[in-house]
Formats: C-alpha cells, sequence, structure tokens
C-alpha cells in the first residue's frame, strides 16, 4: 500500500513537471531600421497569472508600450490555454542586438536576436522615405530678443493613426517658444511621389546672445500597416515610427552700442499713430477729450513694447486708461499692438502745445536705428461754459499820422481842423464810456464768481444729491449732481467743469475733485469713495457762505 502511495506521488510530480509552460517568443519583422518601432511577443501554452520583468530589454530598447492577452479553447474535452505579452519597441542602436531571456513566472524565455539597420539620411534619401522630416529656420543671424520663425514639416506617403510632435528645446541658452496658430495641411510630389504635408510655425525670441542650437525634433507616428493581424483580425495593425529632423545652429547678436540704455526694440517695422474721440477734436476748459496713442510692431510681441510716454505740459492734466494688448498670430510671424487711451482736461484757454513722442527701435532688415514719431501739437481752447472772462481792448489814435496831416494841410485852412479836433475828441470820450461800462460788466460779473446762492432751494436740494451720490460711492452720479449743484450755487456764472468749482472752493475739494477725475477718465475704476469729498465739499461751501454774508454786511451801508 506504500508503495502504491509513493508512486502516485512521483507520478503527480512528473505530470506537474510536464505541465510546465512551454515559452516562446519571435518579433514581427526582421531586419528593422533604427527608430522604426517593432514588435516583440511573449507566448506561453498555460494561463500565467504571474507579471513578467521585462528591465533587461531596456538596456538596448525603449519599451513604447505593452498589453496582455488571454486564450482558452476547448477541443474534444480538452482544454488548452495561452498567454500573450505584446511590446512595441524601438531600439536604441544599429546592429545586431539581442533580446535577452525575460524570466515569467518560473520559466523563462529564449534568447533572440535581431538586426536593426541604420536609419535613412535626410535630404534626397529622405524623399525616397515613406515619411521624413524638414525644419527651417529663418533668419539663423539675429540679434538678442528678436523674432525667428521657426518652421516643422513632416511629410507622409502613408497612412496614420495618430503622431506626437514636442515643442522645440534649445542648447546655448533661453529661447521663448510661442506658437503661431494652428496647424496646417497640403499635398506636394517629391521625385513624382505624391506626400500629405503638415506644417507647423513657431516663433523664437532668444533671450541671450550668442551661439545656441535648436535640438532635433522628435515625432513618434502610429503607422497603419496594411495586413490585420491574426489574432485582431478586425483591429488595426499599427506600428510606431520614430523620425528625426537635424539640428539648427543659431548666432545671436548682442544689443548694438547704438541702442544702449535706450527701449531695446528689433522688429521689422513699427508704427505709432493716434486718434482722437472726436472726428474734428475741440478742446473746451473742463470738458475732457480721449487720445488713443496706438503700437504697432511687426517682429514683436505686444508684451515687448514699452509704456508709452505721457505728455506733459502746462495747461491741461491727462488720466490714462488701462493699456490694451493684443497679439496677432500668423505665418509671417507676431505682430503685437499696445493701445492706450488717455483723458486730457484743458485747465485753462488760449495756446495749448502736446508735446511730441518719440519712440526709437531697431530696424532689423535695414540694420540701423530708427524713430517712430508724433509730433508736437497746438490747439486752441475754448473757454467752457460760464468760464470766458470777457477783455476789451481799446486802440490808441496813431499821433503821428494826425500830426502829419495837420502839417499838410494849408494855411487857409485852420477852419477845417477844428472839426478833426472834436471828431478825436468825441471818440475819445466814446471809448472812455465804453470802458467803465465795460468795466461794470466785468465787476459785476466777477461778483459773481465769488458770491453764490447757497440759501436758494434749489442749491439746496442739489447739496443733498451730491451727499447721496457720494454716499453711494457712485464717480458718475456724484460729477452731474456736482455739476448741478454748481450752477444752482453760482447761478449768474455756472461753472464749467469739475475743476472748476474746485477752483472756486478750497484746496481740499480741489484735491478731492482731482481723485474724482482720477476715477472718471484714468485707469482707476473701481475703489472711489465719496464720504471724503462730501465733507470736503460741505466745509468749503459752509466757509463760503459765511465769507458772502459778511461781505454783504459790509456792502450793505454803501448802498443805502
Amino acid at each position: 500500500m506504500v508503495k502504491r502511495v509513493f508512486l502516485f506521488l512521483c507520478l503527480s510530480l512528473m505530470t506537474v513537471t510536464a505541465m510546465a509552460a512551454n515559452i516562446t517568443a519571435r518579433v514581427d519583422r526582421d531586419p528593422v531600421r533604427l527608430n522604426e518601432s517593432f514588435k516583440i511577443i511573449f507566448e506561453a501554452d498555460d494561463n500565467i497569472n504571474a507579471d513578467p520583468d521585462f528591465a533587461p530589454l531596456e538596456q538596448d530598447f525603449d519599451i513604447l508600450s505593452r498589453s496582455r492577452s488571454s486564450n482558452m479553447q476547448i477541443l474534444n474535452s480538452e482544454i488548452t490555454q495561452q498567454t500573450r505579452w505584446t511590446l512595441f519597441v524601438m531600439a536604441k542602436r544599429s546592429g545586431e542586438l539581442n533580446i535577452p531571456s525575460i524570466e515569467i513566472g518560473s520559466d523563462h524565455s529564449p534568447q533572440i536576436s535581431i538586426t536593426v539597420n541604420a536609419a535613412g539620411d535626410s535630404g534626397a534619401a529622405a524623399e525616397n522615405m515613406d515619411m521624413f522630416l524638414e525644419v527651417e529656420a529663418q533668419p539663423t543671424s539675429a540679434y538678442v530678443q528678436s523674432q525667428i520663425l521657426y518652421t516643422i514639416r513632416f511629410y507622409r506617403a502613408v497612412n496614420l493613426n495618430s503622431a506626437t510632435m514636442p515643442e522645440p528645446t534649445f542648447s546655448g541658452g533661453e529661447v521663448r517658444v510661442q506658437q503661431l496658430g494652428e496647424d496646417s495641411s497640403f499635398e506636394t510630389r517629391r521625385n513624382g511621389r505624391r506626400y500629405v504635408v503638415i506644417e507647423r510655425n513657431y516663433a523664437l525670441f532668444p533671450q541671450q546672445s550668442g551661439a545656441i542650437t535648436i535640438n532635433p525634433i522628435t515625432l513618434d507616428a502610429q503607422v497603419v500597416n496594411s495586413r490585420a493581424g491574426v489574432f485582431d483580425p478586425f483591429g488595426q495593425n499599427t506600428s510606431t515610427r520614430r523620425l528625426n529632423s537635424k539640428r539648427v545652429k543659431l548666432d545671436i547678436k548682442p544689443i548694438p552700442t547704438a541702442m544702449q540704455n535706450q527701449p531695446w526694440l528689433p522688429a521689422e517695422d513699427l508704427r505709432l499713430s493716434e486718434s482722437w474721440s472726436q472726428q474734428s477734436p475741440e478742446f473746451v476748459v473742463g470738458e475732457p477729450i480721449t487720445r488713443t496713442l496706438t503700437l504697432k510692431a511687426d517682429g514683436l510681441s505686444a508684451a515687448q513694447l514699452p509704456a508709452l510716454p505721457m505728455p506733459q505740459g502746462d495747461g491741461f492734466k491727462t488720466y490714462p486708461d488701462q493699456p490694451r494688448l493684443n497679439d496677432k498670430r500668423g505665418s509671417q510671424g507676431i505682430n503685437g499692438t499696445r493701445q492706450e487711451k488717455i483723458a486730457i482736461i484743458p485747465t485753462r484757454p488760449g495756446e495749448l502745445t502736446l508735446p511730441a513722442i518719440e519712440i526709437p527701435w531697431w530696424n532689423v532688415n535695414r540694420q540701423q536705428r530708427e524713430v517712430a514719431k508724433l509730433p508736437a501739437r497746438t490747439v486752441q481752447v475754448q473757454p467752457g461754459v460760464g468760464g470766458a472772462q470777457a477783455t476789451s481792448s481799446i486802440t490808441q489814435p496813431d499821433t503821428n499820422t494826425v500830426t502829419a496831416e495837420t502839417r499838410a494841410a494849408p494855411a487857409g485852412t485852420t477852419d477845417q481842423a477844428t472839426p478833426g479836433i472834436y471828431l478825436w475828441l468825441s471818440l475819445f470820450f466814446a471809448a472812455a464810456w465804453l470802458t467803465t461800462s465795460l468795466a461794470w460788466v466785468v465787476s459785476r460779473r466777477r461778483t459773481a464768481l465769488l458770491r453764490g446762492r447757497p440759501t436758494t432751494p434749489g442749491a439746496k436740494l442739489c447739496l443733498g444729491a451730491v451727499k447721496k451720490a457720494c454716499e453711494r460711492n457712485d464717480p458718475h452720479g456724484t460729477k452731474r449732481a456736482l455739476l448741478e449743484w454748481g450752477a444752482a450755487f453760482w447761478p449768474a456764472a455756472p461753472p464749467a467743469s469739475l475743476g472748476d468749482i474746485g477752483r472756486r472752493l478750497d484746496e481740499d475739494v480741489q484735491g478731492e475733485i482731482e481723485s474724482l477725475n482720477q476715477t472718471l477718465y484714468g485707469s482707476r475704476q473701481t475703489g472711489w469713495r465719496g464720504d471724503e469729498l462730501w465733507q470736503s465739499l460741505k466745509k468749503a461751501s459752509a466757509n463760503h457762505a459765511k465769507r458772502d454774508r459778511s461781505d454783504n454786511q459790509v456792502l450793505l451801508p454803501l448802498y443805502p
């Protein structure tokens, strides 16, 4: 009995040994080219749950992807199982390479070999291939921070499932990269063969001078093969192929001496222009008018364009808005635009000169310094409504002419000279009367300007409207309420602008109105608070009313 049990155990062990998995290894084709993927297929005639260790393959091959599948078949009550591992790999070097034995469970795959040929050359030889890459950089010698156009063209004469290509990388220096739009696709013929071409364009901006190299571009493509696999007759049989472009060397020149200590703007073209909020701008004291300055550059991004000089001068105030930056990308590169809007408020009537604006830049095509310029502009500022001051001038008679005429008169015409004297005396007294009348009008007008009517019901109501607008922190509502209050407070000579109101009161009100103008016409569109303006205005209007009553008490006895 013991012998039978021992014999049974021996037979069982022999059966287990006989049932050990049989593992095979093969490739889908041999030979292959460098930078061309192929399959390594490991098969076991059993169901194996263990994960193989494929690390030994990584010495000579890049593992692109891997998959596992199992198959079970029952035939005449006999069960057969199969496990398969499929690896997409790419050789790291050319030559006769060994695919090492791989441990799978308790078994090992056999070692096999494959022949890897060198990759085809670019140029004319590449044009005879199914796929190849072309790269081009223009110009290869450029100034630091100037634009270089880099173009990649992928030619293919086969069907693809997918393709991936990273952005360019560089050696020798920092380069900023911006892709120019979407990829374009077209067809062409090379040596009588039709190719589909995918083109991608980049704008490169080197950030330092010296020698910089654009590293080879690597493209991985999933090529659709014509025959389907035995185990997947309904699927696509694909293979991965890798293409590498040539290196491109760049010579980056430093900033020229002529542009030292100036804004560095290396461009193909740069233009400065202006426009106004009115087609024919009219300048009036206290009324804002918007000037729009636009700087456009071919070959520079908007972020590279400097802030435009803010014109400063006597007789006006400026309130700049936030600049608008815009980039237009096309196959010819980047065109950057910087636009700035400035509200200009004249502070006095008469002649006003806006200074010239100059932007120096470097013309990369002509290799010279140039200047984009807006000339100085001289305009006439009209007085605001109620803000004009009457003026008069008296033309003195030309005494030399009169003397000459008197001398030229004959001796017998003495009686005729008398009417001439009376005529001049009449003109003199008429002019004196006109001057006195005009001075009286001006005096009444100035008195009206200096005196308000704070006690009128209209002024009180308007002052309440100012208070409510300030409490709401509403800058536009406060402006309207202030102008309405000013018209009611000075009915004989209403103020033409907010600045006119400030000048008639005190410095505190002027400062708060300046802050309000910054909010209305400048870049600060939010965050304005009206409580300080209201407190200053309330105090100033009360002081103005007291001063006005004091003046009336002094003047009343003079005019009983």
